[in-house]
């Protein structure tokens, strides 16, 4: 039986605790949502582009783009120059997610800062800069993961930057509604322990046998069963309408990622081995199909970089 004081112990330890959490969640799980979703989607860019972002961030600390340079040819492996004070500068963009820059990553880029006589070198990674690296830097700028996040996140268009808050959002809610949930739990465990020991009510005496035979029970009568909810409708939302194709098709077999790079645009990255055709794009625009406003949308299968295979865009359904 709840007593008044264990009502008010359960509930300091639950507003205490989850006030806490919330803080907690709200400034710095929300946040590394942000940043992880973010990385997601530029990961999923084509490498111009993404390095495209990194050199307009870059303007932030007074870098801007060399005038003179030819348009790179190969990539990842191509160190673009930047123009800082007069003075030429050297930048490395690495792409991947589980990209990882060691000392011959830094050795390699500071080799070759001192062949084209350049003032110094910035290594712009989505993934992490090892220990060894960050300790043997020798005098070039170290940019990975949250760090290059929070300086291109602003660059982005701002379609795509609110999806990416608002999904980030949506993911901290769903954390403050459990850890409420576990605060209320814990509140009324201190109050279990901290309330005394109630007293065992008296046990009446069992009344005496009587000769007469017990009358019949009523026959039970059996409980209706609960109504099962029927599906509704899909969201009138457009955004929740958004949200669920990305859910759905990422579930799919062979997708890495999924995000909507503009709002008319659904990029899916394909994973490593699978191969784009019929089998890979069917069961996209199925889903598509049953969501009418957006069933016209237009889709760009990636292929993962080591396959060779072209990027592809096509339309499921016309408008």
């Amino acid at each position: 039986m709840l007593t008044a004081s264990s009502v008010l112990i359960t509930l300091g330890v639950a507003a205490t605790l989850g006030i806490a959490l919330t803080l907690y969640v709200w400034h710095f799980r929300r946040r590394g949502h942000e940043a992880r979703e973010g990385l997601a989607a530029l990961a999923g860019m084509r490498w111009r582009e993404f390095s495209g972002f990194v050199v307009d961030a870059l303007q932030q600390q007074g870098f801007e783009a060399d005038r003179l340079q030819t348009s790179p040819q190969k990539g990842q492996a191509a160190d673009l120059r930047l123009v800082r004070d007069g003075k030429v500068w050297l930048l490395a963009c690495k792409q991947g997610l589980k990209y990882r820059i060691d000392a011959r990553a830094v050795a390699d880029l500071a080799e070759a800062v001192r062949f084209q006589g350049a003032e110094g070198g910035v290594i712009a990674t989505l993934g992490q800069v090892g220990s060894d690296a960050r300790r043997g830097s020798q005098g070039l700028q170290l940019l990975d993961g949250p760090e290059l996040w929070a300086l291109v996140e602003h660059r982005l268009p701002a379609g795509l930057h609110d999806e990416l808050v608002q999904r980030a959002r949506r993911r901290a809610l769903l954390e403050l509604g459990a850890a409420w949930v576990g605060a209320l739990v814990v509140g009324a465990l201190v109050a279990l322990l901290l309330a005394p020991d109630a007293p065992v009510p008296h046990q009446p005496a069992a009344a005496p046998a009587s000769n007469t035979s017990p009358a019949a029970p009523a026959e039970a009568v059996p409980a209706a069963a609960p109504a099962v909810p029927s599906a509704g409708p899909a969201p009138a939302d457009e955004a929740a309408q958004r949200e669920m194709i990305r859910l759905r098709v990422d579930a799919l077999p062979g997708v890495r990622s999924v995000v909507w790079s503009t709002r008319s645009t659904l990029l899916v990255n394909l994973a490593e081995g699978t191969s784009d055709g019929p089998a890979t794009s069917a069961p996209i625009c199925d889903i598509l199909g049953a969501y009418p406003d957006l069933r016209a949308s237009r889709l760009q299968l990636q292929p993962a970089e080591a396959s060779g295979e072209a990027v592809r865009f096509m339309q499921c359904h016309s408008y």
